[in-house]
């Protein structure tokens, strides 16, 4: 028997390689492959083991996701739901498969956030999320795989009905150990494997055994996959004999009984398993319950106090932790849940936390007492988030002056993914409670300025971050001061405050400098040149930013090189070396390529140095594209940008006839991100830049000492089309006066 690799089929293969049930299927593949289409499929979990059985499950769900929208896969703990769904989901080839997992929330608020970051939608000032993640979703055909939803059923169940409602190409597949109880929800019971769970035991356990004393150990376990795969592990220390004798003492069965006895039995499993730990490896195992985001060799150690390798090597064996696919480990949360019980029971929580939370603490220490932190200290953050949050909100105590450490580590991932509202909630909880001389204040304020920067509260913006400053300065805090001043020029720049912001930048500099922070400088510096550079100023501007980028491009973060690169893009087009330009900004896309936010401005820059170059479809058709995206992902534009992208869209428009400038909106409004970006990055859109007809005539009378009127009169024209074209022309060639233009056409 085999799969159909087109619909899923199960089909008598023969001949023996046949890949498809039918000829239908076969033609439709072909014509898939033949239309460029691809499957996209991103976050879906890895695992280093193969997938074991389920055949007949697999064809039966892959059935039903084609007839139904919604499909839940219920079953008791332990039973398979995760690793079946990723198995289904990675089938189902012909749509974008995004992942949400829901195991690791602890708050029915946080579900939508979930769903948000799965499918890379952003929190924005005035708009709820959840409308934001309607409005993106409503046109992308993806199926979502969200996992773990009985905890948080309601919530769950609320964002699934309105994903339903409102995006028509929108499919879930959910895990859970209830029904949703969704509109059109298609219920899929999944229940403990027969035969199979023999040719799982054997793989997992990597030799071959007595294949009868296995089928017992599985009929004893009901086939569940997480005690078959306990018990094979276990089997490589325990001949199969013992095992067998011991299981009516250690687990109880799987049934039907509830929720209660489902959890009973899951804790006898893991009890089983943990019963069979050395001493030293109980010690690590329990220690390791107060990280839920996972850990890393170093925390396992600070947490053990003493080399951990050999033990997590004996832990991971005994699949009482797991390895993700960056290196990190991390438990499975009933197994962390259980862990945390024996923790408790040997009277260890308290010095485990205090443990936990002085190394934390240590890592966010940068913030404090450095103008700038390392592209290696900014992602240690994003690695310890969610256990930065769980000690924020579970291990450290209210009045415990750290926690204003822990709630800025927090607030500092938050602003990198957009948890504006999550930001908001914690500043809330910390800001006014704390006292005003505490160290970590500082770093609070700090990030209320950015936040109400954000929301457009420039007036409380400038205020916290005058406050932060003062309280720096009070505390002798000089090595920051680089930092505050630059957020200070951007609560002034919020404020339409010009010269406040250049004072800002400037002081930002100088104190940077004084204290030797040369990167902080240089991405001060940056700023600066950007201000000069919308003032009119492009050469001051370049004199500053050619001096920051090689500093930035050796030793700061990827996203924060690709807005440089980018800022060099623009002063070259200002000065009218457009290839240069092309260049700039082609490399700036490819910087910021994983980023669909900030990739934006590079793709506009593309769009427009392929205008500029005679290339009008494209360069509309990148243009609108962003525009597109800037409207449905809120991403408001610099004014000095959206005037150069206005001019030329004006350009084009007079370039093209009516009809191929709209059919190059409407291509590019229909296009995504990624196809964006594979555009814009075609290395044919730089060319020299190429005047219209119509231009070219125009420039010769004025070369010729006509007025405006003049040419209008003679070409038939009104004198404000004329204006037009000589201002789009000027625009075109990096030319700022009249008299310019009259000698360019003299010499061309």
């Amino acid at each position: 028997m085999g799969i159909c690799a087109n619909c899923g089929t199960d089909f008598a293969s023969l001949p023996s390689r046949a890949r498809y049930c039918s000829n239908a299927c076969r033609q439709r593949a072909y014509r898939r492959r033949n239309a460029g289409t691809s499957t996209v499929v991103a976050e879906l979990p890895g695992h280093d083991d193969a997938f074991v059985g389920r055949e007949r499950e697999l064809v039966e769900l892959l059935s039903l996701l084609r007839k139904h929208r919604l499909l839940t896969l219920v079953g008791s703990a332990g039973i398979g739901k995760t690793r079946l769904a990723v198995e289904v989901a990675r089938r189902h080839r012909r749509v974008e498969v995004r992942t949400v997992e829901l195991g690791r929330l602890s708050r029915p608020d946080q579900v939508v956030q979930a769903f948000a970051e799965a499918v890379g939608v952003y929190q924005h000032a005035g708009v709820a999320l959840r409308t934001t993640l309607l409005a993106e979703l409503g046109s992308r055909r993806i199926l979502l795989l969200v996992d773990n939803c009985e905890h948080l059923i309601e919530e769950c169940c609320a964002v699934v009905d309105a994903l339903l409602a409102r995006c028509p190409h929108v499919q879930v597949l959910a895990t859970s150990r209830e029904a949703l109880r969704a509109v059109g929800e298609a219920v899929f019971p999944l229940h403990g494997m027969d035969g199979d769970a023999v040719r799982l035991f054997t793989e997992r356990a990597g030799v071959p055994g007595d294949q009868d004393v296995i089928a017992a150990i599985c009929a004893r376990l009901d086939g569940v996959p997480l005690a078959v795969e306990l018990a094979a592990n276990v089997s490589a220390s325990v001949p199969l004999t013992e095992l067998a004798s011991r299981l009516d003492h250690r687990l109880d069965l799987l049934s039907d009984a509830g929720e209660l006895a489902r959890h009973q039995s899951l804790r006898a499993a893991i009890a089983w398993s943990h019963d069979l730990l050395t001493p030293e490896e109980e010690e690590l195992f329990r220690r390791l319950a107060l990280l839920p985001g996972g850990f890393g060799l170093e925390i396992a150690q600070v947490v053990h106090g003493g080399a951990v390798i050999g033990l997590l090597t004996a832990l991971q064996a005994k699949s009482l932790v797991v390895r993700e696919n960056d290196g990190r480990f991390r438990m499975l949360e009933s197994v962390r849940l259980y862990a945390e019980e024996r923790l408790r029971e040997h009277n260890e929580y308290a010095v485990t936390a205090e443990r936990i939370i002085e190394w934390l603490c240590g890592k966010g220490e940068p913030g404090v007492s450095s103008s700038i932190l390392s592209p290696e200290q900014v992602e240690a953050l994003h690695q310890e988030y969610d256990n930065v949050a769980y000690a924020f909100g579970h291990l450290v105590a209210p009045q415990d002056e750290r926690r204003l450490m822990l709630a800025t580590m927090v607030l500092r991932v938050c602003f990198d993914r957009g948890y504006f509202t999550e930001a908001g909630a914690v500043l809330m909880q910390v800001l006014h409670q704390s006292a005003a001389d505490a160290r970590y204040r500082i770093l609070a304020l700090e990030y209320a300025s950015l936040l109400a920067g954000h929301e457009e509260r420039h007036e409380e913006a400038v205020e916290h971050a005058l406050e932060a400053i003062k309280t720096a300065e009070a505390g002798g805090q000089d090595q920051i001061m680089c930092r505050l001043h630059r957020t200070l020029s951007a609560a002034y720049d919020g404020a339409g405050d010009v010269a406040n912001t250049t004072w800002a930048l400037r002081e930002s500099i100088r104190h940077g400098r004084r204290n030797g922070n040369d990167v902080s400088v240089a991405v001060s510096s940056h700023n600066l040149g950007w201000r000069l550079l919308v003032q009119g100023d492009a050469d001051a501007a370049a004199v500053l930013v050619d001096a920051a980028s090689p500093v930035l491009k050796a030793h700061a973060r990827q996203d924060v090189v690709a807005i440089s690169v980018h800022t060099s893009g623009c002063i070259a087009l200002e000065r009218g070396d457009v290839a240069t330009a092309g260049a700039r900004f082609a490399d700036s896309a490819r910087l910021s390529a994983s980023s669909p936010r900030a990739v934006l401005e590079s793709i506009e820059g593309r769009g427009l140095v392929a205008v500029l170059s005679g290339r009008h479809e494209i360069g509309v058709r990148l243009l609108a594209a962003c525009q597109q995206m800037r409207t449905s992902w809120v991403v408001p534009t610099e004014p000095w940008w959206r005037r150069k992208m206005a001019a030329a869209l004006d350009l084009a428009r007079e370039a093209l006839s009516r009809a191929a400038f709209t059919r190059a909106l409407n291509a590019g409004r229909a296009m995504d991100v990624r196809h964006a970006l594979e555009t814009a990055l075609d290395e044919e859109i730089v060319q020299d830049p190429v005047l219209s007809d119509r231009q070219r005539v125009v420039v010769e009378l004025v070369a010729q000492g006509m007025t405006n009127a003049q040419v209008a009169a003679k070409l038939g024209i009104s004198d404000r089309t004329v204006e037009s074209h000589v201002r789009n022309v000027k625009t075109v060639l990096s030319l700022t006066t009249r008299a310019e233009l009259v000698t360019w056409a003299q010499s061309n």
